[in-house]
């Protein structure tokens, strides 16, 4: 099993023999307006968005917000690409953008060239809190996680955009995986409300499953961030979740 971090959420995962493209946003650095202070994202991406689909058997896009599936990505990406979303809501929305090879994943299960994908819940934040932000800037609060078993590799499990809360939990005790990739930049919105993990977050992961490998990605690329991998770096945490570099090419066994 490989694992390449691109840049943001934006990874390419080679399970099972298959190249998986997850969370693709190609945007140039500062193409989108300031959220806080200034542009994003805030680095270049670390090869051409042509290099990055090359090869690639199928999309996971785990929600639609800008930092997950961008214009960008949508004008370059084949419109018969295998696209895995999270529901009917976006399954249509991609529809309507004449993609036209769409599944959605389920906490059941579906099949994908001998590798099982299963849906995890999250929580993007408190949704009392932080729906009504989303719903007036045209976005939604639902995003998903994903599980990846094969006979042939170790779970994987890539929790989304999510805080620590029970269905992180729920995912882990069902499905034992030995790695888990998390969204780590505490990204926030309106009065402060974290709408990802921080390192608090990590901390009660970690806590409640020792034995998971952490893997902290959606790191120093949008303008919502309350910290950065450095920041995690001189924290307690930095001893059990691994922050690869954009362009950083992982071995997994």
């Amino acid at each position: 099993m490989k694992l390449h971090q691109i840049r943001n959420a934006t990874l390419i995962l080679e399970y099972n023999g298959k190249r998986i493209l997850i969370d693709p946003m190609f945007a140039p650095k500062e193409e989108y307006p300031p959220i806080t202070k200034k542009a994003w994202p805030f680095f270049d991406l670390p090869m051409s968005p042509k290099d990055i689909i090359k090869n690639i058997d199928a999309v996971i896009i785990t929600h639609l917000h800008i930092d997950h599936f961008d214009k960008f990505a949508q004008d370059i990406l084949p419109k018969g690409i295998k696209i895995f979303v999270q529901d009917l809501f976006d399954k249509n929305a991609l529809e309507k953008e004449h993609f036209n090879n769409i599944e959605i994943i389920t906490s059941e299960g579906v099949d994908f060239e001998e590798i099982k994908l299963f849906k995890t819940d999250c929580i993007h934040g408190i949704k009392a809190v932080v729906e009504p932000f989303f719903l007036a800037n045209g976005m939604r609060w639902e995003a998903m996680g994903v599980v990846f078993k094969s006979d042939n590799e170790p779970v994987l499990y890539l929790a989304g955009d999510t805080i620590w809360y029970d269905g992180v939990k729920e995912a882990i005790d069902i499905h034992k995986p030995k790695y888990i990739i998390l969204n780590t930049s505490g990204a926030e919105v309106g009065m402060s409300e974290k709408i990802i993990m921080n390192t608090e977050d990590i901390k009660e992961l970690h806590n409640y499953y020792a034995e998971g490998i952490l893997i902290g990605s959606h790191m120093d690329n949008v303008g919502h961030a309350a910290i950065s991998r450095a920041d995690i770096r001189q924290s307690e945490v930095n001893e059990y979740i691994y922050l690869p570099a954009d362009g950083e090419l992982m071995y997994l066994e």
